[in-house]
């Protein structure tokens, strides 16, 4: 009998021995990061068809994946550390395979460079060691893991090397300057597309918002004190034309005729969604996730088109081209860019901020509520003004009912998220009828 507790871990050692993180494999699989946490905690575990494929990122057999009781434990191996030893070398060096050979290549700052920015934050630290633990590759980066060891404190650092040009360095220049709610930021070289700033393994992430587990139960317990701090990170932009100028308008909302073009393509996301569920190609069951959707609640995304027609286009004009009760939003705020401490606290992190731009407060709060958290309607509605009262305490002339009709927008908006996902194999059936739910509560019922 396959142990599915087994299963799950010997893929998180499988996945941390090939330097992968959670979101780069299921980016591989295209799959989402929940689907790999879930399999990883024992909560589900991988389609069958879905085994050749890990088989081959990870380069191994399929028996060595499925049959961990002649392998060693992964309980063991795991206190292994899994990420590459870089102790021989000065600074960073990252292992790069080019025409069948592998050389090094220098990547990071030296420590001269950590030591001052280090010093940048705490000028008051002794003598420093630095140690650097390993790395891990990601799609668009690579971590590097340092400890930095004074005779006060010990702190942990992640270098993030970027391989291009990427506006994520912006982003955090940005909020650093103007918002705590990020990592804490020692040091960002454009020149060499490097980012210094704070470990957060010590804090909880937020992909756990679900589990059944005490780190999902701590977690959820801070749902109000995520909500403050996102408030105060929308309060600090807030209708602030020089952040607007280095933040950038999302294409869409530039001209009338862009948020049209992006309705429009919407539209036919959902078209091509619909006609694959009509014919069949839409599959019943999807990494645990059952798919039960009627044709009254299909309707729901050619009405959401409608509402939004009817209501996000004269934005255009009467809000966002006088940068009025707009604000800079972190874009892609879901529970995985979120981390809470475990002591609890103010203490709210976000990362990942290659998504900042000038947007609706209510985008963020669409993404992170009616398409993940998404708890009951009245706790929502407790939730949502609590946000709304947070906000106002730096924000004026932003009325109650302007924020709901925005949240509404959003709400419309963020349904042809999930949807775009299914349309590329993605189906995450529980954020496509959370949305539905979503959807139901604030514009077919109407009932805030």
């Amino acid at each position: 009998m396959l142990d599915t507790k087994q299963l799950g871990k010997r893929i998180a050692y499988l996945r941390k021995q090939n330097g992968m993180s959670q979101e780069k494999l299921a980016e591989l699989l295209c799959i989402s990061p929940q689907a790999i946490s879930k399999w990883e905690n024992d909560h589900t575990m991988p389609e069958i068809s879905l085994l050749p494929v890990l088989a081959q990122i990870f380069q191994c057999s399929i028996d060595e994946i499925i049959m961990p009781a002649y392998l060693p434990d992964p309980d063991i191996e795991e206190k292994k550390p899994a990420k590459i030893d870089l102790q021989v070398q000065p600074v960073g060096y990252f292992m790069q395979q080019s025409g069948g050979r592998i050389h090094k290549e220098n990547i990071g700052l030296d420590d001269a460079a950590i030591i001052e920015a280090v010093r940048g934050v705490y000028p008051n630290l002794g003598n420093f060691q630095i140690k650097r633990e390993g790395m891990e590759a990601h799609n668009r980066y690579i971590s590097i893991y340092i400890t930095v060891t004074t005779p006060q404190q010990k702190l942990g650092l992640v270098e993030k090397v970027y391989k291009d040009d990427d506006k994520e360095l912006l982003g955090y220049e940005l909020f650093s300057r103007n918002v705590t709610a990020v990592p804490q930021v020692y040091c960002i070289d454009f020149s060499k597309k490097v980012l210094l700033m704070e470990d957060l393994s010590d804090y909880i992430q937020g992909a756990c918002f679900d589990e059944d587990n005490e780190r999902g139960k701590k977690f959820r317990e801070q749902y109000h004190i995520l909500l403050k701090e996102t408030a105060k990170v929308h309060a600090a932009f807030w209708e602030k034309k020089d952040a607007f100028q280095k933040a950038g308008f999302d294409w869409r909302h530039e001209t009338t005729e862009n948020l049209i073009a992006h309705i429009n393509g919407m539209e036919q996301d959902f078209f091509a969604y619909r006609k694959k569920e009509e014919e069949g190609k839409i599959p019943n069951v999807w990494n645990g996730l059952h798919n039960t959707i009627s044709t009254e609640k299909l309707d729901y995304f050619r009405d959401a088109i409608q509402f939004l027609r009817a209501n996000y286009l004269p934005l255009i004009e009467e809000r966002f081209h006088i940068g009025k009760h707009i604000t800079v939003i972190h874009g892609d705020l879901h529970p995985g860019n979120i981390f809470l401490s475990r002591l609890g606290g103010a203490s709210v992190k976000m990362i990942d901020m290659e998504a900042f731009r000038v947007g609706l407060c209510t985008e963020d709060l669409s993404m992170l509520l009616a398409l993940h958290i998404e708890p009951d309607k009245e706790r929502l509605k407790q939730l949502l003004d609590y946000y709304y009262d947070c906000l106002c305490q730096d924000v004026k002339g932003y009325s109650y009912e302007m924020f709901m009709d925005d949240y509404r927008i959003s709400i419309a908006e963020a349904m042809f998220y999930p949807i775009r996902l299914i349309n590329q194999g993605i189906c995450d059936f529980d954020m496509r009828d959370r949305a539905i739910r979503a959807y139901e509560a604030f514009i077919a019922g109407n009932l805030f």
